[in-house]
């Protein structure tokens, strides 16, 4: 069972570091385009760039099931399974305060998801 609650937490982080890794690549990217690049509809490098926000998107889906589904079983195991009676109720505080801060991660995320998905939709 130890293993089973190891691979999860594993899982839960890395669909985190997904999700982050792909709101910085929309960032970047967004960021980055030209002014002219409305302009540009059919060339080859936008019709890259707009296949790219597609993938980005997809795997930004796939992020949040793997922090939804993988972050319930890490919760309802946490008492069991990683509880620390030396930090006692303060890494309630912590988990607390680490989430407030992923839940601005996740907001800017999903802004540049959806700045990524009006790109795609308007060209």
């Amino acid at each position: 069972m130890a293993t089973l609650v190891l691979l999860n937490n594993f899982l839960h982080d890395f669909s985190a570091a997904g999700w982050i890794f792909c709101s910085v690549l929309l960032f970047v990217i967004l960021r980055s385009l030209p002014d002219e690049f409305h302009a540009r509809k059919g060339d080859e490098l936008h019709k890259i760039i707009l296949n790219i926000f597609r993938k980005i998107r997809a795997f930004m889906i796939l992020s949040l099931a793997g922090i939804i589904i993988f972050g319930v079983f890490r919760a309802l195991a946490y008492k069991s399974f990683e509880w620390n009676a030396a930090s006692g109720d303060s890494q309630i505080t912590l988990l607390i305060v680490k989430h407030i801060i992923l839940a601005f991660v996740f907001a800017a995320g999903i802004h540049y998801y959806l700045q990524a998905g009006k790109l795609i939709k308007n060209n």
